[in-house]
């Protein structure tokens, strides 16, 4: 009997420890858990600075807001759920405040365990007061609704309301994806049609009455948008003809920044206004001396480097030349001083022309590119980088030789896909490298028979992420997941 008492009160005393310990526990944690409604209205002041819809006149920063959104929607259903995902870190765009058309960007590591302590850390970082979590009372709360944004990207059509309409990050297949999504994008691809004409003729209208050698645009731009970039171009010549003489014989292309090309060709940022614009154009003559130069500049940092090719990114075919210029300066006169000094390693080949170096701005990385190009800032100190060559010249020789089959396969593949599939159109964004498009494309074309039903007559973009874009436009992850059919 004592025996049979002594066991229920050794079980008694366990089974109170472990109660104990889970009180204690639970008390202490209290003040960590919020639920879904209390993260929506604290988070609301941040959804307002970073929300895509904000973005229109930058597309990259609407990528990028979207993706980093859904992540972190994803994160915050997990700690809500009193779950430990792994820590994270995103990067998002915000506006600058005292730069109108300029933006800043914003990292952020979410590495704490509680929704309440990763709330606080997104608000801080963004200087955004923490007031409201602050005086939220410490009790529990047991997970209730999973975060949701049902909305699709880019639609606008309705006002934004970051306290019901978070962004969900959820993993699909690619074919019950399209299943859901073509049908939306098939309307809005008719509904833009009449837009997408119009900057046809807009541009043939340009090309022809300004005899300009090529007029293009960054990817991802929107169609509403490049149409308004190309109306106040006609404005602009209208307004002002001397400058068509400027323009005759040169190409334009509308990107991210205002400037002259290496090549003499005109930049036109998308975000600034025609006087901007009109000022880059007149001062045209003026750059031309200044272009003349470089080929001599980059001969310059060749011969200090056995003959390396001097060239810029692959991805990367608009540099201006101003900030070229400045850089190729700076590393030629610290490349002079530092060979005159210490010379060549013994180990280098009598010449290194089969490499391929990219001079970039100080704040640039020192790094082999995913092509085979070493990316060079114009403050690295000289025995950095050329320590830097003698340690990766052989892998770089590689990927050079490996990239140049790679982009034959990737241009064979291409045309394979557009045609089984019946694309209307197959594009990638910039961050979608060779082997990545390979590994896309070879997986669409084993599944073609299944997909082409879906996406004949499509305009597919290659990227990151899925999205349905407000001109009809279908973005596809590079990595989708494949069915087993």
């Amino acid at each position: 009997m004592s025996l049979l008492y002594s066991y229920h009160l050794s079980k008694w005393y366990v089974v109170t420890c472990r109660l104990l310990r889970k009180s204690s526990y639970e008390i202490e944690n209290s003040h960590r858990y919020l639920s879904s409604a209390q993260v929506t209205t604290a988070l609301r002041p941040f959804y307002f600075l970073v929300h895509p819809d904000l973005f229109g006149q930058h597309p990259r920063a609407q990528h990028v807001n979207d993706a980093s959104l859904k992540v972190l929607n994803s994160h915050l259903d997990s700690l809500i759920k009193h779950e430990k995902p792994r820590p994270i870190s995103l990067q998002f765009y915000v506006k600058n405040k005292k730069t109108q058309g300029t933006l800043n960007t914003i990292a952020l590591k979410l590495n704490k365990t509680s929704a309440r302590d990763t709330v606080q850390r997104i608000l801080s970082d963004f200087d955004l007061p923490t007031k409201y979590v602050d005086n939220l009372p410490e009790t529990l709360h047991q997970p209730d609704r999973k975060i949701n944004y049902h909305r699709p990207f880019y639609d606008s059509t309705r006002p934004f309301n970051p306290e019901d309409e978070l962004y969900t990050a959820r993993r699909e297949k690619l074919y019950s994806w399209l299943i859901k999504n073509m049908g939306e994008a098939e309307r809005r691809l008719a509904v833009s049609e009449p837009v997408r004409q119009d900057i046809i003729r807009l541009r043939l209208w340009l090309i022809e009455e300004l005899n300009l050698t090529r007029l293009s645009w960054q990817r991802g731009l929107g169609l509403t948008h490049l149409r308004g970039c190309l109306q106040g171009l006609i404005a602009l010549t209208t307004h002002h003809q001397e400058i068509k003489d400027v323009l005759q014989g040169r190409a334009i292309h509308f990107g991210n920044e205002t400037g002259v090309s290496l090549e003499g060709n005109v930049i036109l940022s998308t975000s600034e206004v025609r006087n901007q614009w009109l000022k880059v154009i007149c001062k045209l003559p003026e750059q031309d001396p200044m272009i003349q130069r470089i080929p001599g500049m980059q001969k310059a940092v060749s011969n200090a480097l056995r003959e390396i090719q001097v060239t810029h990114r692959k991805y990367q075919p608009f540099v201006l030349v101003e900030h070229y210029i400045q850089h190729l300066r700076r590393l030629v006169t610290s490349l002079g001083d530092y060979q005159g000094r210490e010379g060549f390693p013994k180990s280098w080949p009598q010449t290194l022309s089969s490499l391929q170096l990219v001079v970039e701005s100080a704040a640039g990385p020192l790094m082999l590119s995913p092509t085979g190009q070493i990316l060079a800032p114009s403050s690295c100190p000289p025995w950095l980088l050329v320590n830097f060559i003698t340690e990766n010249m052989e892998q770089a020789e590689k990927i050079i030789g490996d990239y140049e089959s790679i982009r034959d396969k990737e241009k064979d593949l291409y045309e394979k896909c557009k045609e089984e599939l019946g694309l209307e159109f197959l594009e990638n964004d910039d961050s979608v490298m060779p082997n990545m498009m390979i590994e896309c494309l070879e997986r669409l074309l084993d599944s073609a028979y299944r997909l082409s039903p879906l996406l004949s007559g499509a305009r597919l973009w290659i990227t990151h992420y899925y999205a349905v874009m407000v001109d009809g436009e279908v973005c596809i992850p590079w990595n989708w997941d494949q069915e087993k059919f």
